[in-house]
């Protein structure tokens, strides 16, 4: 048995959580050893260089609203490397009755645009004046068809949330995925009141949609790179209590220590706790997890014409089409396509669509690749395809999410010094794990 009790911080898991939750912990001289059962960390930041072109098959942009991407970009000396996104953010596109619609941040596209009809925008602009009590906790889908209307819902709501959460609009919490909405509609009585009013506040920070030169991935990789010292490439296979501390069992050896943060998926943990917690342990293999499908695909640029500027197109789930949308990579980040490609991300799956997990990807690609070209006007096959299959992809926030939050808080103030982090607690995108990284490590370095 290896003792690192009151020496080393033992930290499971190296996906983006785990990797800046050993960041902070180096940053602050702070000893640790980072288990990964995988033969290389990262997790789910995928980046691969095809065709000249960088495919992301995880997360496809980092949205840093307070800097710390740009700062811990810094840390790390990859600054250099940092890109923007381009003026292509501002349009976005809707799908409806099988075509593509126009959207674009403003009150006048909001106006003009053919997503809603006539009545259903009056009905949105109409919100201030909606009469609505809401109860602490609801679905997003019956939250905001409250305020906005049924078909603000299906073609707006829907298909974002389907985007980013891969769920169930009439699932998810609204306390834990719109808690600022929710307060909106508490004090002002408005949630669009409420937004106008937040406008108003300066930020500290410019937000900016931000990639790499080499990918999402070359920061998960320059994170690796300057711990690697401290990660050890073993499957954890027990957690549980010691004296003092936790004794950590691996596929090869024993540890023991006092502080252990987990970064691993909920379902992963709760098979490690079986034995310690059966009740925690059975509350996070249930957790439900959507799988998605990443299809990347080259075309020919001179094959898309005319080409349509924007960040891509959503889908909503009214229309009775598979795919859930497109990312045009090749618009919003130019320079990780070579010139002569038309470079998409497509996506599929979610909660709405589990039969990814039973088809075979070939079929499904197929189907999906179909619908892309016809909502393109695309008439020839791409140039290249390649599709990664997450099975269990993105963590859902239901409704009653909050008080399985509130039984981790207690289970850890039962636990002192086993600490339970990852996307399923701090959020799905990258910059969110990375600021519950942070102040995790800064609350801990506060009792060590």
């Amino acid at each position: 048995m290896s003792d690192l009790t009151s020496k080393e911080v033992i930290i499971l898991g190296g996906g983006i959580s785990g990797l800046a939750v050993g960041w902070f912990l180096h940053q602050k001289g702070i000893p640790f050893k980072l288990f990964e059962k995988q033969d290389e960390t990262g997790g789910a930041v995928t980046s691969k260089r095809v065709h000249g072109s960088v495919m992301d098959f995880g997360p496809n942009s980092l949205r840093d609203r307070s800097g710390k991407i740009r700062e811990l970009a810094d840390d790390l000396g990859i600054s250099q490397d940092l890109i923007q996104i381009s003026e292509a953010l501002k349009t976005r596109y809707i799908v409806r009755d099988r075509s593509l619609k126009e959207l674009k941040p403003s009150l006048f596209s909001l106006i003009s645009t053919k997503v809603l009809s006539p009545k259903a925008k009056l009905r949105l602009l109409g919100e201030p004046l909606a009469q609505t009590k809401s109860p602490s906790d609801e679905s997003i889908g019956d939250f905001l068809e409250r305020r906005i209307g049924k078909e603000a819902v299906d073609y707006l709501v829907d298909p974002v949330f389907s985007g980013i959460y891969a769920g169930n609009i009439y699932r998810i919490s609204k306390k834990s995925v719109l808690p600022k909405l929710a307060e909106y509609e508490q004090n002002f009585g408005s949630v669009l009141w409420g937004a106008i009013r937040s406008k108003k506040e300066k930020e500290k920070v410019k937000p900016m949609v931000l990639s790499f030169k080499k990918g999402i991935q070359q920061l998960t990789d320059a994170i690796s790179q300057k711990i690697s010292d401290h990660i050890i490439y073993d499957e954890v296979k027990i957690v549980e209590k010691a004296e003092p501390g936790y004794r950590v069992q691996t596929e090869n050896e024993e540890f023991t220590s006092k502080n252990v943060i987990s970064c691993i998926p909920a379902y992963s943990l709760g098979h490690l706790l079986r034995g310690f917690e059966p009740e925690l342990s059975s509350e996070l293999i249930n957790i439900d997890y959507a799988p998605m499908l990443s299809t990347q695909v080259l075309f020919k640029a001179s094959d898309i014409n005319p080409k349509r500027e924007g960040f891509g197109f959503l889908v909503p789930r009214k229309e009775r089409i598979r795919l859930l949308g497109a990312i045009w990579k090749s618009n919003i980040f130019p320079e990780l396509t070579a010139d002569d490609y038309f470079h998409a991300n497509l996506m599929t799956g979610g909660a709405h669509d589990r039969g990814i997990l039973i088809e075979s990807v070939e079929d499904v690609e197929k189907e999906i690749l179909n619908e892309f070209r016809e909502l393109m006007g695309i008439d020839v096959q791409p140039a290249f395809v390649k599709s990664h299959l997450w099975k269990k992809a993105i963590p859902q926030f239901d409704v009653g999410y909050e008080q399985t939050k509130q039984r981790f808080k207690q289970f850890e103030s039962e636990n002192p010094g086993l600490y339970l982090g990852g996307n399923y607690r701090w959020g799905v995108s990258v910059p969110d794990c990375i600021q519950g990284a942070e102040e995790l490590v800064r609350e801990m370095a506060d009792h060590l």
